[in-house]
């Protein structure tokens, strides 16, 4: 059961942190906001801007726990 929960509560928690020091210190490399809209004519309601960079870092650190779980548990 350790070899599943561990990498992926690693990786979400690796994206959570990312996300947080992205909107705490505004680097939009690491940023993640959504801005609600007055509808408009083109039907747009909210605009979100989604930073990709801490979703690759955490799956990178979840492949990266799950190599070590496994090589622990050998």
């Amino acid at each position: 059961m350790r070899k599943i929960w561990f990498p992926l509560l690693s990786s979400v928690a690796t994206m959570a942190l990312f996300y947080g020091i992205g909107n705490i210190f505004d680097l939009s490399l690491f940023r993640f906001s959504l801005v609600l809209n007055e509808p408009l004519e083109n039907g747009l309601i909210f605009d979100a801007n989604i930073a990709l960079l801490p979703f690759a870092i955490g799956l990178i650190v979840g492949f990266v726990v799950e190599r070590i779980v496994k090589l622990r548990s050998v």
